[in-house]
């Protein structure tokens, strides 16, 4: 379009349709020259798996650099698309920039990817616009994110050398059945030797993958669709979670995450101004459990009725009874987000320590597993051997 001072000057504006765009311009004292429908996102664009934890925390990182050195919003977020080496999320970043330069908000616009930012994003990045603190509440969001980042390493990084060493195990035998076996068949057959029963159910499992490598392939693809189908049912959900979080050990490690979650998410969103009920129904939505997440439902309705959070929280055992504890000195103290960041460091510590104690438990007993298994296979593949030996 050309303006005002005869300068031709191009850019996006997001309307329903080109009638409407081009009204919204001359509103603005544009003379239209050219007016384009911007191409919808392909497949792989909207594809939002190749966009991590990591490059969300670059991202607001310098998001709010740019708006804390007084660079307006919609400059700092076209600057970002050029430093942005994630190109799913400079794609977003680019409809993010269109979707504020025809008005929009930015919490507004962040909702059209639900995929990359949550609702716990958007509830954030809404109380900041509303009070006018957006690059504190965005360097608020930062720090949540980065140590949601540390503790997820921590424990990843915890468990690497066992899931090598299960994976490695589970190759083994799997390069000893389907390579070794299918070799050595041949000569016990010739000889006509009686095989000891380890050895007849190794060679059963050989002959089966290697006839019906194709049909088992089909077998677990299936399985593992009727898994995903069984999960999004309500109560079978419910009922895998009320598992996991009995299993001795396992279990306790996995409510300290969620405690961790729990009062990390909620001292972020009281901190940055949002309601007690607000906050906790934006926090039922993080944490990946029906039982907390029904908890906190009726904890919400509880404070909705007038009924302060500690003593909701009491109710609910799931939750620790420390937890209830110290939400109350925060709440006579006048300073509930740092109570409840300090719980969140606390349970982050202990995750922490529980995860290296796993791993010091779980390494010695995948390596005995794992010589156990090559053990079993290589003495099937002996015994017929020793016993022809000794029949000579």
């Amino acid at each position: 379009a050309r303006g005002q001072s005869g300068e031709v000057v191009k850019g996006f504006i997001e309307n329903d349709d080109k009638i409407k765009a081009a009204k919204s311009l001359k509103e603005k004292k544009l003379i239209i020259l050219d007016i384009k429908e911007k191409k919808s996102s392909t497949f792989w664009e909207n594809f939002t798996f190749g966009i991590s934890l990591k490059d969300k925390i670059i991202f607001f990182q310098q998001l709010t650099m740019m708006l804390k050195s007084g660079l307006p919003l919609v400059e700092a977020l076209e600057a970002l698309q050029e430093q942005t080496s994630n190109k799913q999320l400079a794609q977003i970043n680019a409809d993010i920039s269109i979707s504020i330069r025809s008005g929009k908000s930015l919490s507004e616009s962040l909702s059209k990817h639900p995929k990359v930012f949550t609702t716990f994003f958007i509830s954030i990045i809404n109380s900041g616009e509303k009070s006018g603190k957006l690059d504190e509440v965005l360097d608020r969001l930062t720090m949540q994110l980065q140590k949601d980042y540390d503790i997820h390493s921590k424990v990843l990084n915890a468990l690497l050398y066992p899931a090598f060493i299960l994976v490695a195990l589970i190759g083994v035998v799997l390069l000893m059945i389907i390579f070794v076996m299918p070799q050595v068949r041949g000569i016990f057959e010739e000889m006509e030797v009686e095989l000891p029963l380890l050895t007849r159910i190794v060679l059963g499992i050989s002959g089966v993958i290697e006839k019906w490598w194709w049909a088992l392939g089909i077998l677990f693809l299936l399985l593992f669709i009727v898994l995903k189908a069984l999960m999004a049912n309500q109560n079978i959900k419910k009922s895998w979670d009320k598992l996991l979080i009995g299993i001795p050990i396992y279990g306790k490690f996995i409510k300290k995450i969620y405690m961790a979650n729990f009062n990390r998410n909620m001292a972020t969103l009281i901190s940055s101004g949002l309601p007690m009920i607000e906050s906790i129904n934006t926090t039922k939505g993080v944490i990946n459990n029906v039982l907390y997440r029904e908890a906190l439902e009726r904890i919400a309705k509880d404070v909705e009725n007038g009924v302060q959070l500690s003593n909701s929280l009491k109710k609910e055992k799931i939750f620790p009874v420390m937890i209830s504890q110290l939400v109350n000195i925060g709440e006579r103290s006048g300073k509930l987000d740092k109570v409840l960041n300090d719980t969140a460091d606390f349970f982050d510590r202990e995750v922490e320590t529980t995860t290296k104690n796993l791993t010091t438990i779980i390494e010695p007993l995948l390596t005995i597993i794992m010589g156990i298994g090559v053990a079993l296979v290589v003495t099937a593949v002996i015994m017929p051997i020793y016993s022809l030996v000794n029949a000579i």
